[in-house]
């Protein structure tokens, strides 16, 4: 566990998981999002879901994989890959973020993975940031189309 400013980060217990669907939301959600339902969140590996708590309140959480030969960078093998990242608003400002990313780094060095992932919007200059505080580099850009019917 790490502690800061009364911020906790430790691993997800099964019973965090109405919260974490709850935080999420509907918003955006699609058939393959096991996050914006807690039944789904169940099925998928809970090894890398880490919960943030401010004096006792769900405050955030962090959500990462371990995976191999990722199609978007290729000769890179072993990787961790940062997969969701949300903070309550109501904590904002408390560092709740940044010990969630450090908590996962930390854990990505003790397990020995080699590289480490996350991809945000590019107006997200908040998400970008933080990234970039942690030792993140851009190095890919991917460009969404989309057409009206």
């Amino acid at each position: 566990m790490s502690t800061d400013s009364g911020v906790t980060v430790r691993p997800a217990r099964i019973e965090d998981l109405v919260e974490v669907a709850r935080q999420y939301g509907p918003v955006g959600e699609s058939p393959w999002d096991p996050f914006a339902d807690a039944e789904r969140l169940a099925t998928i590996p809970l090894d890398g879901l880490l919960i943030a708590e401010k004096d006792g309140k769900h405050a955030g959480f962090l959500y990462w994989f371990e995976g191999r030969k990722p199609w978007f960078d290729r000769g890179a093998d072993r990787y961790a890959r940062l997969e969701e990242l949300h903070v309550r608003p109501e904590f904002e400002g408390w560092g709740v973020a940044q010990r969630l990313v450090d908590r996962f780094l930390r854990e990505v060095t003790n397990r020995q993975i080699p590289l480490a992932y996350v991809a945000t919007d590019e107006t997200n200059s908040a998400a970008q940031h933080l990234y970039e505080q942690a030792g993140f580099q851009a190095f890919l850009r991917t460009i969404h189309y989309r057409k009206y019917a």
